[in-house]
């Protein structure tokens, strides 16, 4: 093949244009340096679409350049050989049509419960982070224990409000819990899909996908919802980069690197409050139920600890009961032997609350599982960090890291600096959890530190 010389070549005009050497645009843009020095002179068949997508992404082009990019490499390689080397730059293109199917904006949020209630505050914070003065935050953490609606929660806002996001709401499920979460590469595969991109422009290289899904998002004002997020490095490639659009990603983890190093904004996503959730539970169970177990709403209430998921498993258990069997089956259910067994769904493990306890628990490293069992030993209470070293028979800095690791997993949570404590659910599961592992001595040791800890303060007075 005849090789041209660059000095007419689009390519080259524009990476010097933008002060980039051939190697730091191959790097930007996760190709070999050779393949954007064959493609300026002419010395490559004609260059793949994804090629020149991944380029222009690495050139932070916006779509009407990235369009006169392809234009000018399709009229270059319709002409005859001779004809290639005096081409010149072709005049500026209209952009590309609007992606996605027809143009059509996607709009992929699932629904939200139709019995969504509550959570004033998160929605009200959620409204503040995004749309406030200052122009609103990128993206936006939710984090909070198992069970208790992260998911439900950014669906009942993302839907209220829609109309912010005109060019579309993208959703996708990181299952994070699962143990099993896909990679960033193929999400943001997934993503581009989503976004209209056919699957032969999608680059190979995760960099390049990287580049590409900011530059298509650059120009839309689009709600990217990232649910069930399992580390921030899951979600940082596919953040947005300057522009309208917004990242809500819910997680079990704090995920603290995306506030530290991207500026995401944090919203904690506690367990409801006792009058929140006795709302939800007439919502459920109907006036005329309640009429017949008239201490329904208070028994469930307190049973439950303030988690949607164990509020819905109880009322559903009760729904189907005839309105007559209602209180045989409060009784019932108050006197299941194992208080997580009256939250078992026997068809459908996220519906079972013990499943979702033991999603997040296996994702601990083994010493932080093994200290977490032995929270379960002494009576449920708030435990000062002193009284968790002597429980663990640990230093403090070691009770430190691993409460630190308890804390960003949501199994444990500090409701005032240095004091901890676990809900009466999660409490029970680790009670169980630990008489299933632990050898009844470890966990009479663990009894005996926190109980000689208690002895002593109290004889200091």
């Amino acid at each position: 093949m005849t090789v041209h010389s660059s000095e007419h070549d689009l390519l080259a005009q524009l990476r010097r244009r933008a002060g980039l050497t051939q190697e730091e645009l191959a790097e930007r843009a996760g190709l070999a340096v050779r393949s954007v020095s064959n493609i300026e002179r002419s010395a490559v068949g004609r260059p793949r679409v994804s090629t020149l997508r991944a380029i222009g992404a690495g050139l932070g082009l916006d779509d009407a350049r990235v369009g006169e990019l392809l234009d000018f490499y399709r009229r270059r390689w319709a002409q005859p050989a001779p004809e290639r080397a005096r081409a010149e730059p072709a005049v500026r293109v209209p952009a590309p049509e609007p992606l996605g199917p027809a143009g059509a904006a996607p709009t992929q949020l699932p629904s939200p419960p139709s019995t969504f209630s509550g959570r004033s505050e998160e929605l009200s914070a959620l409204d503040t982070v995004l749309t406030g003065p200052g122009g609103g935050h990128r993206c936006v953490v939710l984090d909070g224990p198992a069970g208790v609606g992260k998911t439900a929660l950014v669906l009942a806002w993302a839907h209220a409000r829609h109309d912010a996001f005109p060019d579309g709401q993208l959703y996708a499920d990181l299952r994070g819990s699962t143990g099993r979460p896909p990679s960033a590469e193929d999400l943001a595969r997934q993503l581009l899909t989503d976004l209209g991109i056919p699957d032969a422009d999608v680059p190979s290289s995760s960099v390049a996908r990287t580049a590409l899904l900011r530059q298509v998002l650059a120009a839309r004002r689009v709600l990217v919802v990232l649910d069930d997020a399992a580390s921030a490095q899951q979600v940082r490639p596919l953040l947005p980069g300057p522009g309208a659009c917004t990242t809500v990603v819910a997680s079990r983890h704090q995920l603290r690197g995306l506030s530290i190093r991207d500026e995401a904004r944090h919203v904690g996503v506690p367990p409801m409050p006792e009058g929140a959730a006795a709302r939800l539970v007439r919502t459920l169970l109907g006036d005329e139920r309640l009429r017949a177990a008239p201490g329904a709403v208070d028994a469930i209430v307190q049973r439950c600890s303030g988690l949607p998921l164990a509020l819905r498993i109880a009322c559903d258990h009760l729904v189907r009961r005839t309105t007559a069997q209602a209180p045989e089956a409060l009784a019932a259910w108050l006197a299941e032997p194992a208080p997580l067994d009256a939250f078992r769904t026997a068809d459908d493990a996220e519906c079972d609350l013990r499943e979702a306890f033991t999603a997040s628990y296996r994702q601990l490293s083994d010493e932080a599982a093994r200290y977490f069992r032995l929270l379960g030993v002494p009576p449920r209470t708030r435990l000062s960090r002193d009284a968790v070293a002597a429980l663990w028979d640990l230093p403090l800095r070691t009770t430190d890291t691993i409460l630190a690791e308890l804390a960003s997993a949501h199994l444990i949570e500090e409701p005032s600096p240095g004091r901890y404590e676990l809900h009466a659910l999660l409490w029970e599961f680790a009670r169980e959890t630990g008489i299933d592992h632990d050898p009844e001595p470890i966990r009479r040791a663990a009894l005996r530190g926190i109980l000689e800890h208690w002895a002593t303060r109290s004889a200091r007075g």
